[in-house]
């Protein structure tokens, strides 16, 4: 594999696993739906001048704007509310899973013994992830769950259109300003909370965590298959709860490790050919 893309890969898949940490902490100072449209609108007026010339179908644009940043962040800033940090990370490297079928349902790639079996080990898993006795709270995981779910849909998305030409700049402009923008009808939805914590670090989750992330994730994605990039989101359990330690002092399970490296194992076996 080209060293460029390990490095894009893994540098990404860090920022991602210290980025729950993060949110949990800006969430005291942000409601979780203002902090998604702080975050992404943050973003989108940075990368302004990319969308031109505007040459996407309107379809794609909604579709890549509600999968890849309406529907995961918030589902994932909601359930971080009432689940803890690191298990969120856990249930996000699940997300390679759901991929693996997505990209047989739309892109008809063929599902093979070895994605059964790891399909199964790593359902079996992550039920003990989410469930009361791997700590946290179910529906707080299981919004983490369905988050995971629209991410990988939003991946599917995203190769669809890097296939088609695309450069990785362009999609992630087309996401993070549709997706700001699906955003704004939902703050409607919450009472809207924000002070200066939750700004400074809607600042930092949006230079860092989406434009620098994204941008080496979708580069990385340009070279090669979105089943195989999805890879490297198995660090993300590891780096979450490294920085979930360091930043929350949050206490680890020993069933929730055992079980998170379990879904793990079950997703490698599922990439074997």
């Amino acid at each position: 594999m080209n060293r460029k893309i390990l490095v894009y890969a893994t540098i990404s898949s860090l920022i991602w696993g210290a980025s729950f940490p993060i949110t949990k902490i800006a969430l005291n100072g942000a409601s979780p739906i203002m902090l998604a449209f702080l975050r992404y609108g943050i973003a989108s007026s940075i990368l302004i001048p990319f969308l031109f010339p505007f040459k996407i179908k309107i379809k794609d644009f909604v579709l890549l704007g509600l999968f890849s940043v309406t529907f995961p962040t918030i589902l994932q800033n909601v359930g971080l509310k009432y689940t803890h940090a690191y298990i969120s990370g856990f249930i996000q490297s699940t997300g390679p899973l759901y991929t693996l079928i997505l990209a047989y349902l739309m892109l008809k790639e063929k599902i093979t013994k070895q994605k059964i079996a790891g399909l199964i080990i790593a359902i079996s898993a992550t039920y003990f992830v989410v469930s009361p006795q791997g700590g946290g709270n179910v529906a707080g995981n299981l919004l983490v769950l369905f988050s995971a779910i629209s991410y990988s849909a939003g991946g599917i998305i995203a190769k669809n259109l890097l296939n088609r030409g695309y450069k990785a700049i362009q999609l992630l402009s087309f996401s993070s300003f549709s997706g700001a923008i699906f955003l704004i009808p939902c703050l409607f939805l919450e009472e809207i909370k924000i002070v200066y914590e939750g700004i400074a670090l809607a600042v930092f989750l949006a230079i860092v965590t989406t434009l620098f992330a994204y941008i080496l994730w979708y580069s990385a994605m340009e070279k090669i298959e979105v089943s195989r990039l999805s890879f490297f989101t198995f660090m993300m359990p590891l780096f979450s709860v490294i920085f979930s330690g360091l930043f929350l002092n949050e206490k680890i399970k020993i069933l929730t490790i055992v079980s998170g490296f379990i879904a793990i194992f079950g997703i490698l076996i599922a990439q074997q050919q």
